[in-house]
């Protein structure tokens, strides 16, 4: 029995007018058209972008910007059913929404700079919380550059709409750019003729010269691309909680301020937590095992983290949701006219979906536009950049092996927190590397293989061992 691969074979060369290969190896002829040459885009070419979250925003804005530069005129089609000014579900994109201090000046330095309409709240610093004490980290820039936001029109019981939503922001640039914002949902991907199909049901969206996957995995109902036959499968995912809770505003400015509060407390199944603080709510952010409402309670009933609400206001939860989160990036995530981007393709481990979306969307509008739309395209020119965040993400996993060790084991925890005390207590110029390290971590703002290179230089490790050994000769 022949195996597909084989058969993809065979076509090929049955479609190849040349049948002797040795006269393909002696003297090629001239009139055999190049396959790649046929797959770059030309005026008039159309691309359906499926999603219109950050990442297809993204792709789309920069795509048209870059087709502008040199003269193409191609249509850019965002499909993206949801709204993303609407409350609650309807219009929500499962995250905390944080972005990052690194993006923030990314997007300034692209001519997108966020509105004062959409940013909930300036971050300036982290608090962190652990069962041997309590540190405050702040920003090395001592600026309140990292932005809370809403990505839609905020919690389901929110009466005033006291903010924009960031994701219809982005959405509005890239139409703003020329791309057409379609409101419909696409459940399937067919290749005929060589050009891909969009369905919804059995309707024809329309027949697309790229199509773009930017669809995140907490749809009700992803985008299937096997009829295209090309390997791909959905990413391997992980299991979150977010709440929203209800506070007065001046009680949030007051107890929770422009810091974002991290937990990493030996709570059975909840590897870390993170209070962001916003107007009038603030949004609690779990990552663990079997989470679900009973667990989000057990969490807010420790006492480190009860100390932080007023009375009785825990009661009522305003918004909760128990998404899934993309932590292993799919291997084949493009083929002829089709590419994976965002949470369809790779993301940033944990942190910086924002800053993961805008790096992939940018590298994939690079790729089809200076390159080209074929499989050989994008494994010369997209391939790299999606490794290099897969890459990434495995220092990423070795730091938050780490945290888990540190919140498991009450010396790790009290080593790390003398360290990070005496760094924020030394006023001179010494460089305070733990500190920066577990900013960088929770904030996004720096890749993790960066990260990794500080928390494996010597002076830290003789810090780390020798408060590690003073703390165990302790106990």
């Amino acid at each position: 029995m022949r195996s597909k691969e084989s058969e993809v074979d065979r076509d090929h060369i049955a479609d190849n007018p040349v049948h002797d290969f040795r006269s393909l190896i002696e003297e090629p002829p001239s009139d055999i058209p190049d396959i790649n040459e046929k797959l770059v885009l030309r005026n008039g070419d159309q691309i359906a972008v499926v999603g219109g979250g950050p990442s297809g925003s993204f792709f789309s804005y920069f795509t048209l910007k870059m087709a502008r530069m040199i003269g193409l005129d191609i249509k850019i089609t965002i499909f993206e059913p949801k709204n993303f000014l609407a409350k609650g579900p309807a219009g929500c994109n499962h995250c905390g929404g944080v972005i990052s201090e690194l993006m923030v000046q990314s997007l300034a330095v692209e001519g997108i700079n966020i509105p004062t309409s959409v940013v909930q709240r300036g971050i300036n610093s982290y608090q962190l919380y652990t069962e041997r004490g309590d540190v405050h980290i702040e920003t090395p820039a001592h600026e309140k550059t990292i932005a809370s936001v809403y990505r839609s029109g905020g919690p389901k019981d929110l009466t005033i709409q006291e903010k924009d939503s960031f994701d219809n922001f982005l959405l509005q640039a890239a139409v703003r750019e020329g791309a057409e914002h379609v409101p419909q949902t696409v459940d399937r991907v067919l290749l005929e003729d060589g050009k891909p199909i969009l369905y919804s049901g059995d309707e024809v969206l329309t027949r697309a010269d790229l199509v773009v996957g930017a669809f995140g995995v907490n749809g009700r109902k992803t985008p299937t691309f096997e009829g295209m036959d090309f390997g791909y499968k959905s990413p391997t995912v992980t299991r979150t909680a977010i709440t929203e809770i209800a506070l007065d505003p001046e009680y949030i400015s007051e107890k929770f301020g422009n810091s974002i509060h991290l937990f990493l407390l030996p709570i059975k199944n909840i590897k870390f937590a993170a209070i962001i603080p916003k107007t009038s709510y603030v949004n609690l952010c779990m990552l663990g095992k079997k989470l679900d409402r009973v667990r989000v309670n057990e969490f807010l009933a420790h006492p480190k983290v009860r100390q932080l609400f007023p009375e009785d206001e825990l009661e009522k939860l305003s918004c909760m949701c128990l998404p899934i989160m993309n932590i292993g990036a799919p291997a084949r995530p493009y083929t002829d006219r089709v590419v994976m981007i965002g949470d369809a393709g790779s993301t940033r481990l944990y942190k910086d979906g924002i800053g993961a979306a805008y790096f992939m969307g940018k590298s994939a509008a690079k790729t089809v536009v200076m390159n080209g739309v074929g499989e050989k395209h994008f494994r010369e020119n997209y391939l790299p950049d999606y490794r290099s965040l897969i890459t990434d993400n495995r220092f990423g996993s070795f730091l938050f092996l780490f945290t888990d060790l540190v919140r498991k084991y009450k010396f790790l925890t009290s080593a790390m927190v003398r360290v990070v005390k005496r760094e924020s207590e030394n006023h001179k110029d010494e460089e305070k590397i733990l500190s920066s390290i577990l900013w960088d971590m929770f904030t996004g703002n720096e890749r993790y293989k960066e990260v990794f290179k500080r928390a494996i230089r010597p002076e830290l490790i003789v810090k780390m061992t020798t408060s590690t050994i003073r703390q165990i000769l302790r106990i």
